[in-house]
């Protein structure tokens, strides 16, 4: 099979690349590894703010719906319950239904391989019941399935103050919040006063020191600063954080760089977001971009990279477009900078730094 833009990861930053690609007229091949393309947009029902200004604020699967329906409208062929599994020596990727590998020759390559959430281990953390918050949410929002009938939180981040609530509304009762810092990490501490009202005791400086239970987590104990409680629960989500899926990158032979503001070891990328291997562009999550506007805004800019590179759209107009998207892109770390959620993108603001590999 070939194409001119093979896209790795249909999450938010994958569709935005595959929507500027298809829409020059370039043949698109998207694979993902899941039923459906959106990846966790579709187990999001928070709204999502801010946003390019292209998208008015939206719940998460609506997002993820108005991406998909934007993508029917061009030539882009839909790779699902695939992955990637290697590449050939002429640089054809491998992709796998599970069954059969098939080679896919493509002029240019956008990686958008999106991140995994990250456990956090305890004494019998492997046992039923105990899941990350992303699991919890796919299935109370995806499969409307109740995971337990009485759950504690382990972490504070914005995303687990936004789990802890999901959890509530559908009628599991939340009974702590524990977090191993001295104070809570999310940045929307609304949401910590709306659990606090509700009665939610957040424990800090506290760990879980052990899960116990016949055939899935019935207790666990919780060390707190100056003695062990034990807590009755069928349900624990960890919230471990997430790392970057990279292993494309290596496989690709891409140079890596440490940049601690991006969460350590991430592909090496310019402003066009374009690696080190001119054929290979990178966007969203592997970039080391967390926040949902940014997510789209670099697929974006990678996806008017490589119709550039393919001559799909002039050199003038390519820039021209970047440095839009770069504007609002910097506008948007600013709105995420006074939220307290900030990618360190702003560097890039500088344009001297821009022609550089700095990450």
């Amino acid at each position: 099979m070939k194409t001119d833009v093979l896209i790795i990861g249909g999450g938010p930053a994958g569709l935005s690349a595959a929507i500027e690609t298809a829409s020059r007229g370039l043949d698109v091949t998207i694979v993902d590894e899941a039923s459906k393309l959106g990846g966790q947009l579709n187990q999001q029902t928070q709204a999502l703010r801010p946003l390019p200004s292209l998208y008015e604020s939206m719940r998460g699967f609506e997002l993820a719906n108005k991406l998909i329906q934007q993508i029917k409208d061009y030539n882009v062929r839909q790779l699902l319950n695939h992955r990637v599994v290697g590449f050939y020596a002429d640089g054809s990727a491998g992709i796998t239904d599970e069954e059969n590998v098939f080679p896919v020759n493509a002029k240019k390559i956008i990686v958008a391989s999106g991140a995994a959430e990250k456990a956090v281990a305890f004494p019998k953390w492997t046992m039923p019941g105990i899941m990350t918050i992303g699991a919890a949410q796919t299935l109370i929002n995806r499969d409307f399935v109740m995971p337990g009938r009485e759950a504690v939180i382990v972490g504070s981040s914005d995303f687990a103050m936004e789990t802890a609530i999901q959890l509530m509304d559908v009628g599991i009762r939340v009974k702590a919040i524990i977090e191993k810092q001295s104070g809570a990490l999310t940045k929307e501490q609304e949401k910590v006063s709306e659990l606090s009202r509700s009665g939610i005791p957040f424990y800090f400086n506290s760990f879980i020191k052990e899960a116990r239970g016949n055939g899935q987590v019935e207790q666990i104990d919780v060390a707190l600063p100056d003695e062990v409680i034990t807590l009755n629960v069928d349900l624990v989500c960890m919230d471990g954080g997430r790392a970057p899926i990279l292993d494309v990158f290596y496989q690709l032979g891409c140079s890596f760089g440490f940049q601690e503001e991006l969460g350590g070891w991430i592909p090496q990328y310019n402003n066009r977001f374009q690696t080190d291997r001119e054929d290979v562009f990178i966007a969203g999550n592997a970039a080391g971009i967390s926040t949902h506007g940014p997510l789209l805004l670099t697929g974006m800019i990678a996806g008017i990279s490589a119709s550039e590179e393919l001559q799909a759209i002039s050199a003038l107009e390519a820039h021209e477009i970047r440095e839009a998207l770069w504007n609002e892109l910097e506008l948007l770390e600013d709105k995420e900078m006074h939220s307290g959620r900030v990618n360190h993108l702003e560097k890039f603001a500088n344009p001297v730094l821009k022609d550089q590999f700095i990450y």
